[in-house]
């Protein structure tokens, strides 16, 4: 689990190494939060219920609090709140930073968040506080098998077109030539298919959560 309390100044934080690496989603978010919390107080910044809830706030996530963004946005500056966490939020990250395990503690709760959406982690970038992205790799993993077929594809097609004799086929040139746009069909038509399944992957995620 995280630690959720900041040593006295001068002391070394509690938090083991191995006790930062089962982070959780939520878990992580309470950090961030408690940490917010609590450099409010050191620096006597109010903070209210609106404020902390709306730290949390995700359109994404299985049951959004609407509530608090309506209240948000009537009686609330985003730029004046964004400015005010974001300060907050870097003193904390300062002075957790100067000890192995507050650094430790700050890089398992931001590596749980990385495919998490919510307001907060806006701050958490305004304030410069380093994130583990690994968004673009699950990008790119998730592009692999795309990427692997489509090449796969113009392989084949460029052999059998121009190059038909290293499988052996005895081709004449004009159904060679009409094979040609077939690829390209075939190319395009593969691309549509992956990218139906990566629009299909968002809404399976939104009913897991509801479940």
């Amino acid at each position: 689990m995280l630690a959720v309390e900041r040593p006295e100044r001068g002391k070394t934080n509690p938090v083991k190494s191995n006790q930062v690496m089962e982070v959780t989603a939520e878990s992580a978010k309470q950090f961030l939060l408690s940490k917010l919390t609590e450099q409010a107080s050191i620096d006597g910044v109010a903070l209210d219920d609106v404020e902390k809830r709306m730290f949390l706030f995700s359109e994404s996530s299985g049951n959004p609090d609407f509530e608090v963004q309506e209240k948000f946005d009537a009686d609330y500056s985003a730029r004046t709140y964004e400015s005010k966490i974001s300060k907050l939020l870097r003193r904390s990250y300062s002075h957790d930073k100067r000890t192995e395990d507050g650094r430790a503690s700050w890089r398992a709760a931001l590596r749980a968040l990385s495919r998490e959406d919510f307001y907060g982690l806006v701050m958490v970038d305004q304030a410069k506080i380093p994130r583990v992205n690994t968004a673009l790799w699950v990008f790119l993993l998730g592009m692999l098998p795309l990427a692997l077929t489509e090449a796969l594809v113009v392989g084949i097609g460029f052999i059998v077109v121009f190059q038909p004799l290293v499988f052996r086929l005895r081709l004449p040139d004009w159904f060679r030539l009409l094979l040609l746009p077939f690829f390209f069909w075939l190319f395009w038509y593969v691309g549509r298919v992956f990218g139906r399944i990566e629009m299909v992957k968002p809404t399976k995620q939104t009913e897991s959560k509801q479940s």
